[in-house]
């Protein structure tokens, strides 16, 4: 929840592999996000779409709680805000802060308040949704669920009670995960660095940065930076009383952490060497310049050109954060640094559809979407989900890609569970694996080809 576990996908780019040499793409690429819990497949895709004005991408979203889908929308929006009011780099930090930091800066938590309001309308005012949102569909979600959404979003705003303390949750949860051994946390801190996430795979992350987001929930910090409030887009299970919420507390992963998506590999090699097992970047320097030539692309819908000068280079360094002040406060006025209400980036081949939550236990067989789907994507958490009609839903030829363990705290024997599940129930449906598994190699998604007449 809140993060993937596996890199973040250009679809387009992994459907053309599939595709015969010299064949051209189709006209509509139809992808469902099967709890892909954020929108990193879609930014990675969004980014390239300059490079295919021909091809139409349609993301069908199923998540399992409608505060999920807010975040969606809240993330899916810095990407595509106006360059007038947030630059590249801009973006890039506000992305990092609100999607993986439990504390973020005070203007980070005044973007969200405002932003807020602009997705109330959004969802509550279809004209005004076309005008300034074109790119978001959420027809298919029932009006309890948009009534859900208003509420999320009326949360996010800072008001005395809207209270989210989750410096005080993120404590209790890793003492009552750890127990006796809580008194000795850096070393159980360290023993999942390096004899889990490191060993299956996930060697980028620094054991600082780690340590630092374990003890703290705060994943990407930068020395200019102070995170001080809660990030309220972490809380599910809303319930509104009057004015007040309840809520759940702190749910999703505190083992592996938002490192995944973004930040362990990218085109330049040079900014993944290590020595001795220590890094020259961290995983937060990686997920900095992937994140940018995200934002970067999808703003100018040209090639970005990297220079190092862009991002932080801390590998080997462990950075004095300082004291949050108020981290057990939550900021009650309401502060607004700029209303963010211009139109979003116009992407004219690019359309994200929010399906409704009821719908992860029946779009598999829906009537609606028989044979509706070119790809698609399966979360870990979602795999057991699957039914025996879903390939009903399913292209002839359509590309399934399932998100393994591999770059988590599982074990191994968990990983390889979880492996040989997807690798059977492949053999079961007759699907041809596209991922070559006869290299020494760890992959933390499977893709396979459904191969079938019309």
């Amino acid at each position: 929840m809140f993060w993937g576990f596996c890199e973040a996908l250009d679809f387009v780019e992994e459907f053309r592999k599939t595709l015969p040499k010299d064949a051209a793409l189709p006209d509509t690429l139809d992808i469902l996000l099967f709890g892909s819990s954020d929108p990193r497949h879609i930014l990675a895709t969004a980014a390239s779409l300059w490079r295919y004005p021909q091809v139409k991408v349609n993301f069908h979203i199923v998540e399992g709680c409608t505060e999920l889908i807010a975040r969606h929308m809240l993330l899916v929006a810095i990407a595509f805000e106006s360059p007038e009011q947030l630059s590249v780099k801009g973006k890039t930090h506000l992305f990092m802060d609100l999607y993986g930091n439990s504390l973020i800066r005070p203007y980070s938590s005044a973007y969200l308040h405002s932003k807020a309001k602009v997705l109330t309308h959004i969802v509550t005012d279809p004209e005004y949704a076309r005008e300034y949102a074109p790119i978001f569909n959420y027809e298919a979600l029932k009006y309890k669920e948009r009534d859900q959404l208003e509420d999320v979003f009326r949360f996010w705003t800072n008001a005395r009670e809207h209270v989210f303390n989750i410096a005080r949750y993120w404590e209790d949860r890793t003492r009552a995960q750890l127990g006796e051994r809580y008194d000795h946390r850096k070393g159980a801190f360290d023993w999942d660095l390096q004899m889990r996430l490191r060993e299956n795979g996930a060697k980028q992350i620094c054991p600082q940065e780690y340590t630092h987001w374990r003890e703290t929930g705060i994943a990407f910090t930068f020395p200019e930076y102070e995170q001080s409030d809660p990030n309220k887009t972490f809380a599910v299970g809303l319930l509104r009383k009057g004015n007040a919420f309840q809520h759940r507390g702190l749910v999703g992963d505190n083992t592996t952490g938002p490192f995944i998506s973004f930040g362990q590999r990218c085109h330049e090699e040079r900014l993944m060497r290590s020595k001795h097992g220590v890094n020259d970047f961290r995983s937060t320097d990686i997920t900095e310049r992937n994140i940018m030539q995200i934002m970067y692309e999808i703003k100018e819908k040209q090639p970005y050109q990297f220079d190092p000068k862009d991002i932080h280079q801390y590998g080997p360094h462990k950075l004095d954060t300082g004291k949050n002040l108020n981290k057990h406060e939550a900021r009650s006025e309401a502060l607004e640094a700029v209303r963010y209400d211009s139109p979003m980036v116009a992407c004219d081949n690019l359309k994200i559809f929010f399906l409704s939550v009821e719908d992860v236990l029946r779009v598999q067989a829906d009537a609606r979407y028989a044979g509706k789907f070119d790809a698609v994507f399966m979360a870990s958490n979602y795999f057991r989900l699957l039914k025996n009609e879903f390939r009903t839903a399913w292209k002839a030829h359509c590309l399934l890609c399932f998100e393994t363990r591999q770059l988590t705290t599982f074990s191994k024997e968990e990983i390889t569970e979880h492996n040989d599940a997807i690798k059977t129930l492949a053999t079961n449906a007759a699907l041809q694996p596209v991922t070559n598994f006869a290299i020494n190699k760890k992959h933390s998604v499977h893709f396979y080809k459904q191969v079938r007449n019309e």
